[in-house]
């Protein structure tokens, strides 16, 4: 039997009658406490569900790890049924897909005319920029 079986099934039928009967005992012996004889009723009944509350959240918990440990299991179960395809396709050899090329693809040598061409531009500019530094004269 599983332990949050035997904690679902004997809380509520030995754990939290004793616990409830060790609290009136307690009430109603324990040196230095002047308790009625008829609230301990309630002190039974106080110490039962103080009892209950543990076992509850015990139960949570116990909850919270069964669906962990089922959310583990089923992703190794995944894992395992990938396996497989991952080693099958890990195994295939794999062809570089590189192609063959020649100097003749990539253009003309003859297109170094049109750079000379843009250095001319670049004189341009420099002679704008030139004009550009010289001091604006202003009329008064």
């Amino acid at each position: 039997m599983t332990p949050n079986r035997v904690v679902a099934v004997l809380t509520p039928l030995v754990f939290a009658p004793l616990a409830g009967a060790v609290a009136a005992w307690l009430a109603e012996h324990f040196p230095g406490f002047n308790v009625d004889q008829n609230a301990l009723e309630e002190i039974f009944i106080a110490g039962a569900l103080i009892a209950l509350a543990p076992a509850a959240q015990w139960l949570h918990g116990w909850q919270k790890f069964e669906a962990r440990q089922a959310e583990i299991e089923r992703d190794v179960a995944v894992a395992e049924a990938a396996a497989p395809a991952i080693a099958a396709v890990a195994a295939e050899p794999v062809e570089p897909e590189t192609e063959a090329f020649s100097l003749e693809e990539l253009g003309e040598l003859d297109e170094l005319a049109e750079l000379e061409e843009l250095a001319e531009v670049d004189e341009l500019d420099a002679e704008l920029l030139a004009e550009d530094e010289q001091p604006a004269v202003t009329e008064s």
